[in-house]
This record gives C-alpha cells, structure tokens and sequence, in this order.
C-alpha cells in the first residue's frame, strides 16, 4: 500500500526512476479499486434493469437504455469517470519512471496513443463495416502487443547503481533499512 499512495504523492514526477515494486503495487492497487467501481456499476445497472418501469429488464437492455440518468448509475459512473481522470497523471508518471529504470526514455509510452488513436478511427467510421472490422481487430491485436510489452518491462530488473535518470531506487531504499 505504501507504494501505491508513493506514486499518489509523486503524481506528477516523471523525473527519477521506480522499482518494480513500486510500479506493480501501483498497478495493482488501481486495477482493484476500477474493478470493484466497475462491479458496483454493473450491480447498479442490473437492479435498475430489474426495476424497469414496464417489468421487462430486457427492453431496456435490448434498447441500449442501461444508462439512464438513474441515481445511483449516475453517481457511480461519475465516480469511475473521476478516478479513471484522476489516476491517468498518477499512472503515466509511475510507466515513465518505471522506464528510466531499466535505462529506457519515458517517451516510450507514446506507444499508449496507438490504441487510443486506433479507437478513434473505429468510432468515427462505424459507418463502413469494412473499417471498423479491419480497426477493432487492430486495436486488439494492438492492445494485446503493448499488454505483453509493458509486463515484459515491468518484469525487467533495473539497471545497477546510478543511470542517466538518478540513483537506483533499490539501492537507495536497501541503504536506509540497513
């Protein structure tokens, strides 16, 4: 946990470099909390699906209505919406540190557009069936490759000693507790 509130408190420190650690704990923490924001959603949209004005859930359901202004969806939504923005300095600071320590640059994860600007073509061209199959199948295979790529380097050791972004964070840490 220590390490997950550490990136909170550096949100915005692309400086220096984080440990596997650091960068695990941080991930892992942030992927429970969205999961369980993202269950409490889908409970909430399932008993306002159930409590449906006309007592059929599946009408709304069939007629893409799940989301429709109730209170509790709403206030969940923007919960999730609000961590989700609140998280994304946090999160790309963490990647861009977790680089510099395995002697990498931090641009390295302008490779997070490709999916993002692959999305937009998908959703600005739902017009041309052709399209938007040949874009959701790269977004895919494109979400897949970065999935592997940034486990594999947040899987790689750290460089030993002092690199061009600043000390070891292991070392450093290793010396304090002795």
């Amino acid at each position: 946990m220590k390490y997950f509130l550490k990136c909170w408190k550096h949100y915005a420190d692309f400086k220096g470099r984080a440990r596997r650690k650091e960068y695990w704990m941080f991930l892992l923490f942030s992927t429970i909390i969205s999961t369980i924001l993202t269950i409490a959603l889908n409970i909430a949209q399932v008993v306002e699906a159930l409590n449906s004005p006309d007592g059929n859930p599946f009408k709304m359901i069939r007629e893409g209505q799940m989301f429709n202004g109730s209170d509790a969806v709403s206030i969940i939504f923007c919960i999730i919406l609000a961590y989700g923005m609140a998280s994304l300095l946090p999160t790309l600071a963490v990647v861009v540190r977790r680089l510099h320590d395995i002697g990498r640059k931090g641009t390295w994860i302008l490779l997070l557009l490709v999916p993002t600007l692959l999305m937009c073509i998908f959703y600005f061209n739902m017009f041309s069936l052709a399209i938007a199959v040949g874009t959701g199948i790269a977004v895919f295979v494109v979400n897949i490759a970065l999935t592997v790529l940034y486990i594999v380097l947040g899987c790689i050791d750290g460089q030993k000693g002092e690199n061009q972004y600043g000390p070891n964070p292991k070392e450093v840490e290793e010396g304090m507790n002795n």
